[in-house]
């Protein structure tokens, strides 16, 4: 896994205390490239890949759509944990799309 991304938008930084990443600022549309770099080695690391964005103020669309195509790139028991605020209206935005329906792919909200 690379070690950290850091532009004006956005820092990821490796977790510490759990197999993944946290992402602080904005992700947008530009950053899937580096999100999708940052979490690909991981695939082939561990059963449970944490993406904790409960530091970012905004998610696009499309850095959503990057995390919801590796979650279905994962074979169970395998699956992507995405930690959110309620503030990124993420459960409503995968419900939309049915993608809460995806096995390998979990949600917390976290206040």
């Amino acid at each position: 896994m690379r070690s950290y991304f850091s532009d004006d938008s956005l820092l990821i930084v490796p977790s510490g205390g759990f197999e993944g990443v946290r992402l602080f600022g904005e992700v947008l549309g530009s950053h899937k490239g580096a999100l999708a770099v940052t979490l690909a080695d991981q695939r082939r690391t561990t059963q449970e890949i944490t993406v904790d964005l409960t530091g970012v103020r905004y998610l696009a669309n499309s850095a959503l759509e990057t995390l919801v195509a590796l979650a279905n790139g994962l074979r169970p028991p395998q699956h992507l944990l995405i930690r959110a605020t309620p503030e990124l209206a993420l459960r409503d935005r995968l419900a939309e799309r049915g993608w809460d329906e995806i096995e390998t792919l979990r949600l917390i909200e976290d206040s």
